[in-house]
């Protein structure tokens, strides 16, 4: 009887949900996929993925009618649904825009430490203007239903991308490099994000058309070098467990922005393997296994991993925070000989720059321009000035007139403060001439008086 307990909590502690986040309730279907490229069919596949998750600890949610007035916005379509709310596609009628619509859970709103995360997630992304990570424009925890107004995006997530097969090499390193160029500027602005999966990465089109990743989900980042905030105690195994980092699953509070890059590097992993490192394994042999690094080598599941790739990957999941690269920029120059053309074209900047510390490059056309005007200035001819205009001649000429007015008065000034300062004396010297004069009378006069 004791055997078979036993078994049923080694098939329950099987690693697909088991951290407070992931024990909220399902987890995030699509940040903002349409119902055209999801449907209920792809959403079903999804919860049935998570059939180790208990069924009861999944609460029946409300779901906002079309139409529905939440402040200003107005809802238009249910388009996702995670462990802290759902997502809605919705108008904002002031500035007649679509966005995505973050609506806290009913059941979490009168929570105090839920509501506090929710505030978090806002703030902290509040605090980023990067084109690698979703934009808030509006967030109110104060009303009947509190709601994050975020940025509205067309694409899919890359957990979206992973289920239909290994991903090819050069779009991996395309991927990461957008990724860690917004993980980055996180942990510039001090921001730890904590809880980096491809479910929290969402894939779409830049302003040019060409395939780029943001960033999403601040909801358990680690702000100002306190981990949300005080919400998590040491112990408290925060994150989710297939990506958890050794710090996050030793249950330490205080990580670093280590733990973001090792959680990128389980990600890339699964992006050319099609699996976690430790997909299957029971919780307490996941902690173990992710503390003493043990995982199978990804060449193992995929043999015609470049070596160079898998070097990244093993660096960046390396047991001692310490024997990763320096920081979430480093891996990305790592990773930037792999990429193609245009994701170098347009992470050259960034990764190649002296200054790494910079949130965002300005742009690479614009800078090269630049740079390449200022060395042909330098080793050719000067370049001929242009006719000035009729006015600008006139202007210009009156203004050396004037000038050249003022620069020839000023001996003539000179000379008429010395004439002065001469006759001043010469009076002053008279008078005193006759002074002394009057007095020498004075005294001959008294002297000869009888």
């Amino acid at each position: 009887m004791a055997d078979e307990q036993q078994v049923e909590r080694e098939k329950a502690a099987v690693s697909t949900g088991i951290t407070k986040q992931e024990r909220r309730g399902r987890r995030v279907i699509s940040a903002y996929q349409s119902a055209a490229e999801g449907g209920e069919d792809d959403r079903d596949k999804v919860e049935r993925s998570e059939s180790a998750e208990p069924t009861d600890a999944v609460a029946t949610r409300e779901v906002l009618a079309p139409g529905t007035k939440v402040g200003r916005y107005e809802v238009i379509r249910l388009v996702g649904e995670g462990g802290m709310g759902t997502v809605y596609e919705a108008l904002d009628a002031r500035l007649n825009r679509k966005v995505a619509l973050k609506i806290l859970s009913s059941e979490l709103k009168s929570k105090r430490k839920a509501a506090k995360r929710f505030t978090i997630e806002a703030q902290a992304a509040a605090r980023l203007e990067h084109p690698n990570v979703v934009r808030i424009f509006d967030f109110n925890v104060e009303c009947a239903i509190p709601y994050m107004a975020m940025e509205f995006l067309q694409g899919e997530t890359l957990a979206a991308a992973i289920e239909r097969g290994p991903m090819a090499f050069v779009r991996v390193a395309d991927i990461l490099l957008a990724v860690c160029a917004g993980v980055h500027a996180a942990h510039q602005a001090g921001i730890v994000h904590r809880d980096l999966k491809p479910s929290n990465i969402f894939l779409c089109p830049d302003w040019k058309g060409n395939e780029t990743a943001r960033v999403l989900d601040f909801g358990i980042s680690k702000v100002g070098g306190i981990s949300s905030s005080g919400l998590t105690q040491t112990g408290d195994i925060v994150g989710t467990s297939q990506y958890l980092s050794p710090e996050q699953a030793a249950g330490l509070r205080h990580v670093t922005e280590q733990s973001d890059q090792y959680s990128l590097g389980v990600v890339t992993y699964e992006c050319v393997t099609q699996r976690t490192p430790q997909r299957g394994e029971p919780i307490y042999s996941l902690l173990r296994n992710v503390t003493e690094g043990r995982h199978a080598p990804p060449h193992a599941l995929r043999k015609d991993l470049p070596s160079a790739l898998e070097s990244i990957i093993e660096r960046a999941m390396s047991v001692r925070p310490t024997d990763r690269y320096a920081s979430v920029h480093e891996l990305g120059r790592a990773l930037f000989p792999l990429a193609s053309a245009d994701g170098q074209r347009q992470f050259d900047d960034f990764y190649n720059r002296a200054d790494p510390e910079a949130k965002w490059p300005e742009s690479s056309a614009w800078r090269r321009q630049s740079t390449g005007a200022a060395v042909s200035c330098a080793v050719t001819q000067p370049v001929p000035r242009e006719p000035v205009p009729t006015w600008q001649q006139r202007t210009t000429h009156t203004s050396a007139r004037s000038t050249k007015k003022r620069s020839q008065s000023r001996p003539a000034l000179q000379a008429r403060g010395a004439a002065s300062r001469r006759m001043r004396a010469l009076f002053f010297s008279l008078v005193l001439g006759a002074f002394l004069a009057g007095l020498a009378w004075v005294v001959v006069g008294l002297a000869v008086r009888p």
